[in-house]
């Protein structure tokens, strides 16, 4: 019985066997086909995609060119606004994320940056180059309205030639007798005051002297580690020698002279709509900063170009005039409005300041051969632009004629108007000084030693 079931059961093994190993290699074989069908279809799919390519493509040839071109801009736009979109995103969220960041992300946020820094600068820079164009357009509308008449044509001529176009005023004028050569943007010079900037320097310089609060043989210290003469103060324009004269004197001290000099009040010329200016209220600034940088303080070039010229001539406060016929011309009597508080020594400390400040100072650029010109320069920034002043006389040793210059704009500075003043006097110069072009050499100006002779700055 047993050997029955042997024999039974053996071959049902074989063939269940023989079952599962035709499974198994059915399944590889089926496998094996879907591996080779992949490629196939891929194909297929690529053929597809090349057909529906030449169906577009015969699409495109039947489209109008230019319906496709805007298309094609379109679609760039909108793929440049997703673009941006996701950097914005991006740097958004890199702002928030916590921890240190990549390199990579660093870049993309400084690469940010920077085109938002230089997007910032460019709009300021066509806002200044915008007001600018402006103040030169006032500028040459007023000059057109100028009234001309008496004034000296080359020297007018002479002046509006060396502003070149710019945003300002000039004032030239013969210091010995108050006469006016020439006032350039006439609504500016008499109308318009403005913040004197460092030639309040000269006020304060001259007032300091004749109350005698410092040693005018000794330095000014300023620091516990510098100090400065007047003369190197004035020439180089140096703020905190004047700070420290202006808290010696006071406001009360530094106003009564600057009234004395003629500031806060017109002076008189025979043109219409002058200004008086204005001076600082008490309390309102500080005095030190008041006095090296003119806060406060509102005045005309016609105011400055009267005070220089009684520097220049030894204290004579003369009524500024333009001759406007040949008969007043023929007798121009000077009209004196008053002897200012200046003694001859004190003019020759002050002198010799701005005899520096062109020699190998701030006014370098109004250095003239023939004449040695002496003047100061200013530097600061007023209501809302920047302001240039310098005012001068020359010569020295035989002041003939007086150059007062102010420019407004954003890139202004004494040294610019000093360098108007220079053109001024290089045209005018040999008409005033023509036995100095016969002999230089009988005709020397005042000569201001430089080095440790003039009291070199200590540190």
């Amino acid at each position: 019985m047993r050997k029955h079931a042997c024999l039974f059961v053996t071959p049902l093994f074989f063939l269940l066997l023989t079952v599962l190993v035709g499974v198994s290699i059915n399944d590889t074989a089926y496998a094996k086909q879907r591996r080779q069908a992949k490629p196939s279809s891929s194909k297929k799919g690529k053929a597809s995609s090349r057909q529906v390519a030449r169906r577009g493509k015969s699409k495109g040839k039947v489209a109008s060119g230019k319906s496709s071109r805007r298309r094609g801009r379109a679609s760039s736009r909108v793929i440049s606004r997703r673009r941006s979109e996701s950097q914005a995103g991006s740097k958004q969220s890199l702002l928030r994320k916590r921890g240190k960041l990549t390199r990579s992300e660093r870049r993309l946020l400084t690469s940010s940056k920077r085109r938002r820094a230089r997007a910032r600068y460019l709009a300021r820079l066509r806002a200044i180059q915008a007001r600018d164009s402006a103040l030169r357009n006032i500028a040459a509308d007023n000059i057109l309205k100028d009234e001309t008449t008496g004034e000296d044509p080359e020297i007018r001529a002479a002046a509006l030639s060396a502003l070149q176009g710019r945003s300002g005023t000039v004032v030239v004028m013969d210091p010995n007798t108050g006469r006016v050569f020439a006032v350039v943007n006439q609504q500016m010079a008499l109308g318009s005051p403005v913040k004197p900037c460092s030639t309040v320097k000269m006020i304060v310089g001259l007032a300091a002297l004749h109350e005698g609060v410092f040693d005018p043989n000794q330095d000014v210290r300023f620091s516990t580690r510098a100090s400065m003469n007047l003369t190197d103060a004035m020439a180089r324009s140096n703020n905190p020698v004047f700070e420290v004269l202006g808290r010696m004197l006071g406001y009360e001290r530094v106003m009564n002279y600057a009234e004395n000099f003629g500031f806060g009040e017109p002076t008189g010329i025979n043109y219409s709509g002058e200004s008086p200016g204005f001076l600082p209220d008490e309390g309102e600034q500080e005095t030190g900063h008041m006095s090296s940088h003119g806060d406060g303080f509102g005045v005309t070039a016609i105011q400055l170009a009267a005070f220089t010229s009684a520097i220049a001539n030894g204290g004579n406060l003369y009524v500024p005039r333009v001759a406007r016929t040949a008969e007043e011309i023929e007798g121009f009597t000077p009209e004196l409005k008053r002897r200012i508080i200046m003694s001859p020594e004190d003019r020759f400390r002050l002198m010799a300041g701005m005899m520096g400040a062109v020699n190998y100072g701030t006014a370098r650029l109004a250095y003239n051969p023939l004449g040695q010109v002496a003047g100061k320069t200013g530097t600061c920034r007023g209501n809302r632009d920047r302001l240039g002043l310098f005012t001068s006389f020359s010569s020295a040793d035989n002041p003939r004629v007086v150059v007062t210059v102010i420019t407004t704009g954003s890139n202004e500075a004494g040294r610019r108007a000093a360098e108007i003043a220079g053109r001024i006097y290089s045209a005018i110069s040999p008409r005033f000084f023509r036995d100095r072009i016969t002999a230089p050499a009988a005709s020397a100006g005042v000569e201001i030693p430089v080095g440790k002779e003039m009291g070199s700055t200590k540190n």
